[in-house]
């Protein structure tokens, strides 16, 4: 399973970002090695419209699975639910607590 987590920095004390569409990075958690994670500047932190649609499709097209962020808006939303995205909302704590809080709190 991939998990994305909207994310404030690169590091691996990184913070959750709660704006979806124009977080700092994207970080990908692969759960099978959880060993492997990537951080990814979010392409379209800068769009003046439609940063959270774009967004949405370019973590489908990363494969993600589950996403951990703040409030996607509805465009967002209904491009991550076409795909099979489920959508997480965590408040503010690490990005790797967040993906351990979700990994704990579901059946995989």
């Amino acid at each position: 399973m991939i998990i994305c987590v909207t994310t404030k920095d690169n590091g691996p004390e990184a913070k959750i970002d709660p704006h979806f569409g124009r977080c700092a990075y994207f970080m990908f958690v692969d759960t099978d090695s959880m060993q492997e994670h990537e951080f990814v500047k979010n392409p379209y932190a800068a769009e003046s419209q439609g940063a959270g649609v774009k967004a949405a499709q370019y973590i489908t097209d990363h494969g993600a699975d589950v996403l951990i962020s703040g409030n996607p808006g509805p465009h967002a939303t209904s491009v991550m639910e076409t795909a099979g995205i489920k959508i997480v909302k965590y408040p503010e704590m690490s990005a790797m607590e967040a993906v351990q809080k979700f990994l704990g709190t579901n059946d995989l």
